[in-house]
């Protein structure tokens, strides 16, 4: 339960109010106050006001060791994001999990007129897109499908799951038109070991000039990519 509570901060901001915590977790007041208190405790929450919580110190420090270890990620990545972003010219993007969704952490842009644009921090939604799912489907498999149960429907997650059973067995995720119309995005993971799921590299473009004759390719590159970055970071 502990766990649903935090959750709570990623899916409704903060602070949160004690009302809110009870009606989203449905417990008896007096075991959530409990619960409540082990957090306070914990250094995970803290009161900010009557009957309203924040996340404690604890839970920016993790935040914080999180946001450090990202750096050799990103420093690792860039030269190899120029690289595609040059033989491809189009975008490039570099992805993490963050929380509930996922965060943009590095992109280079199209050199096209015509491009859709991304910016370093964008948050996206972890269930469309290419950039997002290739995350997902990395996942810890508990992570996952926590994910998954809590939000989306019973038929919503038996769809996504036959999905992302296909985008771990081909190593890529390609959409069409499921965030911007007419765009295709193409996105590997970055594997440490080959099993623990670093971020995603992604090219995301216009579909009248991402055809089928230059997706392989495109798919190629991202995947020679991807294994040099997770090689950079060993």
């Amino acid at each position: 339960m502990n766990y649903k509570i935090l959750h709570l901060f990623h899916t409704h901001g903060t602070p949160l109010h004690i009302d809110l915590i009870l009606s989203e977790t449905d417990v008896p007041r007096s075991s959530l106050y409990r619960q409540v208190k082990k957090l306070i405790e914990a250094g995970l929450i803290e009161t900010v006001g009557k009957g309203m919580y924040a996340p404690g110190w604890l839970a920016d420090e993790i935040s914080r060791v999180k946001r450090d270890s990202l750096d050799p990620l990103i420093k690792a990545s860039l030269p190899i994001m120029q690289e595609i972003n040059k033989d491809s010219g189009e975008s490039v993007n570099l992805t993490v999990v963050n929380g509930t969704k996922v965060r943009v952490l590095a992109h280079f842009e199209s050199m096209h007129n015509l491009k859709f644009s991304f910016v370093e921090g964008q948050i996206l939604d972890i269930f469309k897109g290419a950039s997002s799912k290739v995350l997902l489907a990395n996942l810890e498999e508990k992570h996952r499908q926590f994910l998954i149960e809590y939000n989306l429907t019973p038929e919503e997650g038996k769809a996504l799951n036959q999905e992302i059973e296909h985008i771990r067995k081909a190593g890529y995720s390609i959409t069409n038109s499921e965030v911007d119309d007419n765009a295709i995005g193409i996105s590997v993971p970055i594997l440490s070991g080959g099993k623990y799921i670093l971020g995603g590299l992604s090219i995301a473009g216009p579909a009248f000039r991402i055809k089928e004759d230059n997706i392989n390719t495109y798919i190629e590159k991202l995947k020679e990519g991807a294994i040099d970055i997770a090689l950079h970071l060993e």
